[in-house]
């Protein structure tokens, strides 16, 4: 019968390899910066086509492969439906979430227009500190009073953008990308 350390030695190697890669393996946490709405912008994307009639009102983050399209600079975007347990004075409808080879490279938030301007603003304030640019201007042939706020945040390995107005009065959009996104895209400020 041979020694006792001999065999659980090995087992022991084993043991300890396998508890390593299980703690450096960890489950990733979300960066709260990069996140809107449980979509994490440059993680994979692994999230599921939704079930018939299950992206008006969903409990659980889904996509709509009806509403799926391939972009001229080479992303796809998916219209992602996201739970709604609360109120988002700004939000307005599904997030579109562009693309590249599996991984998230934007997250677009549309807002309800000038009437949400001032919440989604003070939002991303809340989140990201002063801006690094804005401006406000009238906006053009769209016969508003209010004048359209326009705010961009510049960090090392993302960028916000906010446009309190766009098509028009009622549509203002949050996006959220990283910087190959805005390389492709050459995105506004």
């Amino acid at each position: 019968m041979p020694p006792m350390n001999t065999f659980s030695q090995p087992l022991s190697r084993i043991f300890g390899t396998f508890l390593l890669l299980i703690i450096s393996s960890g489950a990733h946490a979300a960066d709260p910066a990069k996140t809107f709405f449980g979509v994490e912008l440059g993680s994979r994307f692994a999230i599921p086509a939704c079930a018939a009639n299950e992206h008006s009102v969903t409990q659980r983050l889904c996509h709509n492969t009806a509403q799926t399209a391939k972009t001229a600079w080479g992303t796809t975007d998916y219209a992602v439906f996201f739970p709604r347990p609360d109120v988002v004075p700004y939000a307005r409808g599904e997030l579109n979430v562009e693309v590249l080879n599996g991984v998230i490279e934007a997250i677009h938030v549309s807002t309800w227009g000038l009437q949400a301007q001032q919440p989604a603003m003070d939002a991303l304030q809340g989140r990201y500190g002063p801006p690094t640019r804005s401006r406000s201007e009238k906006p053009k042939n769209m016969r508003a009073r209010i004048p359209v706020q326009y705010a961009a945040w510049d960090r090392a390995d993302f960028a916000v953008r906010f446009t309190g107005a766009t098509t028009g009065i009622d549509w203002g959009r949050i996006t959220i990308a990283t910087p190959r996104h805005q390389k492709l895209k050459a995105l506004p400020d």
